[in-house]
């Protein structure tokens, strides 16, 4: 089955990331003030979103103590170990949405910061649970042994009794014989 195109987030959902990290309380109001200022001439309005991302960015990336070009945006549970949403057998979106602002986060990229977005995906994940790479591959290995389970043939009919009885399995040859029955040498 092929795998659905990850999603590019709006630059409304990602300034909702950049304005959730950096602590605002408000982020609608912030967004609709920069969009919505009509009380002044067309020509001096602030301009688009795209310049506030720039300046939200520029703020986190001093906050990290990295570039703005080293900001990557994480998915949090990361799509691959997303629940999968259907729609008539055939794969649409995931559970969270795959851009629910609630679930992204901005993180620096390289392996010499904390809290990196590659040891993230690839080494280890947050607090030393599974990587995202690694905790999609168990899933993996889980759904084909269960997939492989349902798929075992059966014959239907039930199956053959055992020819020895249980009590006989107990009383097999690795038991000591009864304790009258084994004579002890006794010291002349």
């Amino acid at each position: 089955m092929p795998r659905l195109v990850r999603p590019n987030p709006p630059l409304e959902v990602r300034c909702r990331v950049a304005l959730r990290q950096l602590g605002e309380m408000f982020p609608e109001a912030v967004l609709d003030a920069w969009r919505h200022d009509m009380t002044v001439a067309p020509r001096y309005r602030k301009p688009g979103l795209g310049k506030l991302l720039a300046s939200l960015l520029d703020r986190l990336a001093r906050l990290l103590g990295c570039d703005v070009a080293d900001l990557r945006l994480d998915h949090d549970p990361a799509l691959e170990n997303r629940k999968k949403v259907f729609k008539k057998g055939v794969h649409v979106d995931y559970e969270p949405p795959a851009n629910d602002p609630e679930h992204l986060r901005y993180r620096p990229h390289g392996t010499q910061f904390d809290g990196s977005h590659d040891v993230k995906t690839r080494i280890r994940g947050d607090h030393g649970q599974l990587s995202d790479n690694a905790l999609a591959k168990k899933n993996r290995r889980i759904e084909r042994k269960r997939a492989a389970r349902k798929q075992s043939p059966s014959t239907g009919f039930p199956k053959r009794p055992s020819r020895i009885k249980p009590s006989a399995k107990i009383r097999g040859a690795n038991r000591w014989p009864p304790r009258g029955s084994r004579p002890f040498r006794r010291k002349p």
